[in-house]
């Protein structure tokens, strides 16, 4: 399976220019036979807490435009979103299927508290195993990655494991590492997708968009040049070290 990585350099609070890049960057991803394209955290606003300004419905002008290019080019989208649901705001990330059919939503389920999401946004409380051209895989965001609680109850399901953040250099060695974690530990592939450049906080981001095999070999790490790298994996390499290693038929529970 081919994957495109869209590790974009995000416009501050500007839904046009984003999706107008996003799609150039599909166009690539296309180009060099891709399946899926996955976009960052929030891909079309950064990761702001101007919840009222970014924020738009379910239905709204960013998730009709990720529909309309999917399918348009044939291609299925992993993408981050801000929402607003219900009279609550929510970062989700939206599954889209190549037909620009929404195939499943997933909600973050920590807001990070350190910046006062959590207070902001509405965290959600559930996980989700969907199947994306042919693969049973599952989403997390950005910190999530430090709760390896939420990885381990979609493990036994999936064989990948996608992860799209804004998390910013000053702590990239820890998400080096914690990939490399989640990826060891559930014997599964870990594709996790981060943005790059600076945000309208002075945030800064160097990108480290990276995947990671079930026996936690850097299978690629995406640094500063570009903003999209295609790649392949064999999602049949899970089912390989899992049944060479059953470490996961001794969990308790």
């Amino acid at each position: 399976m081919k994957l495109a990585l869209m590790q974009m350099d995000i416009f501050w609070e500007d839904k046009d220019k984003n999706l107008r890049k996003a799609e150039k960057l599909i166009e690539t991803a296309v180009e060099h036979d891709c399946a899926i394209a996955v976009f960052p955290e929030m891909f079309a606003t950064g990761f702001s807490m101007n919840a009222e300004k970014i924020t738009e419905a379910e239905n709204g002008t960013v998730v009709s435009t990720l529909n309309q290019l999917a399918a348009k080019y044939g291609i299925s989208l992993i993408a981050g979103i801000a929402v607003k649901s219900e009279g609550s705001y929510e970062n989700r990330a939206y599954i889209i299927n190549s037909d620009g059919e929404i195939i499943d939503v997933y909600t973050k389920n920590y807001g990070f508290s350190y910046s006062g999401e959590d207070k902001i946004y509405s965290n959600g409380d559930k996980q989700i195993v969907f199947e994306i051209e042919g693969m049973k895989s599952s989403v997390f965001i950005c910190y999530d990655l430090r709760f390896p609680e939420l990885f381990r109850r979609v493990a036994k399901s999936v064989s990948v494991i996608f992860v799209i953040a804004n998390w910013p250099d000053s702590r990239i060695d820890q998400w080096d590492a914690l990939l490399k974690a989640r990826a060891i530990e559930n014997q599964c592939f870990v594709v996790a997708v981060n943005r790059k450049g600076i945000d309208g906080n002075g945030l800064h981001y160097n990108g480290h968009s990276a995947v990671f095999s079930p026996s936690g070999d850097e299978v690629e790490l995406f640094r500063l040049d570009g903003e999209c790298r295609c790649f392949e994996i064999d999602e049949g390499e899970t089912d390989f070290v899992r049944q060479r290693f059953p470490f996961l038929k001794d969990m308790r529970n």
